[in-house]
């Protein structure tokens, strides 16, 4: 039996924090792999350096460059902390895994850019990391997403026999002939969290504010129509979709307490499509999303199949370990992207090592 121990960095697109895990990894002799979650914690982000990511689809190229550095030092900062409260020795840990944070992602046109200077974060963590998850996906004509899926078929098939993650947008994977298909659905905390900084707030506590208002039809059937909806997969979703097709829809003369219920019910509508197309008997359901009691209510509502919540630890932190495991599959130099997955020419071995 071999061992590993990882710490892996997530931050998704709805910049709720940085989520921080330290994992071990076993791999049995019969080739499975076990892990156990030692410790984890979510940072937040400073307010300058939330202005800055929210804004960073916008920034001059310069400044993004300067931007990722300073990221790339926060995630080393927090890192060290972190190994500081939980009184871990470096000499214990094998690597770093890191995500970083999207700011582009156009993998139609050949290009997604995941900012987090990963030898900024190697050099003042002085431990090794893998960075740039996506890029080389992107290469060979796939998706460069979403990555997940490997974790979720060879780290949680015991939970359920397919997946959905609720983060900035819903994605979704499944076994289908004896391979793994995955695909974005719709944007959920993305779009959800946006309007509620309209009243201060930074996301739907359980969802009771939306719940409160009323579906509107009109905007209901306008989002369904998206043609996003009626492509085949494999599929993926960025900032620049939401901005070019849900923006434009939901600036209809309506209460923001409807626009919010109206979301959550589209939401619900796709995410039960997609489960029920793969003829699915269980889901497991992870990220921030999933503390939205309503609208697991209405994703359980149009779904045949049952939903899992699992506990706490896997709903905030199960990317930040899949990563650390998509990580680990590079450091040893095995497949960690599926092109059943993203759509690309080949399967691949994704991801940059430094050495700080």
């Amino acid at each position: 039996m071999k061992s590993f121990r990882v710490i892996g960095l997530m931050s998704g697109t709805s910049l709720d924090g940085l989520d921080v895990a330290d994992v071990t990894f076993e791999l049995l002799d019969t080739e499975e792999w076990k892990f156990k979650l030692n410790h984890a914690s979510i940072f937040s982000y400073d307010k300058v350096l939330l202005s800055k990511l929210k804004s960073a689809v916008e920034t001059p190229s310069y400044e993004l460059i300067k931007l990722s550095i300073d990221l790339g030092r926060f995630y080393a900062d927090k890192v060290n902390d972190f190994l500081l409260e939980f009184n871990i020795n470096k000499s214990e840990i094998d690597f770093i895994a890191s995500h970083g944070q999207t700011i582009f992602h156009q993998p139609k046109i050949g290009y997604t850019l995941q900012i987090g200077n990963g030898p900024e974060l190697a050099v003042h963590t002085n431990l090794p990391t893998v960075v740039d998850f996506r890029s080389k996906d992107v290469a060979l004509g796939g998706n460069g997403a979403p990555l997940i899926p490997v974790a979720d078929h060879l780290l949680f098939n015991s939970y359920a026999d397919t997946f959905l993650n609720l983060g900035g947008f819903s994605n979704f994977s499944f076994m289908k002939s004896g391979q793994v298909f995955s695909y974005d659905i719709c944007p959920v905390n993305i779009v959800v969290n946006e309007l509620m900084g309209e009243l201060g707030k930074e996301y739907d506590e359980h969802g009771d504010f939306g719940k409160g208002g009323s579906v509107h039809k009109g905007l209901l059937d306008s989002l369904n129509a998206l043609s996003f909806y009626n492509e085949e997969g494999p599929k993926s979703l960025g900032w620049e979709w939401v901005v070019d097709q849900i923006h434009p829809l939901l600036k209809i003369e309506l209460s923001l307490k409807d626009k919010i219920r109206t979301l959550y019910e589209h939401i619900g509508i796709q995410i039960g499509d997609a489960i029920n197309s793969s003829n699915s008997k269980s889901t497991l359901v992870t990220g921030g999303g999933t503390k939205n009691k309503f609208l697991i209510e209405r994703i359980q509502y149009y779904t045949q199949g049952k939903i899992i919540v699992p506990d706490e630890n896997i709903i905030d932190f199960k990317e930040a370990i899949g990563f650390a495991f998509l990580g680990l599959l590079k450091w040893q130099g095995k497949i960690n992207v599926w092109s059943s997955v993203t759509g690309s020419n080949r399967d691949s071995s994704s991801g940059i090592v430094i050495r700080p």
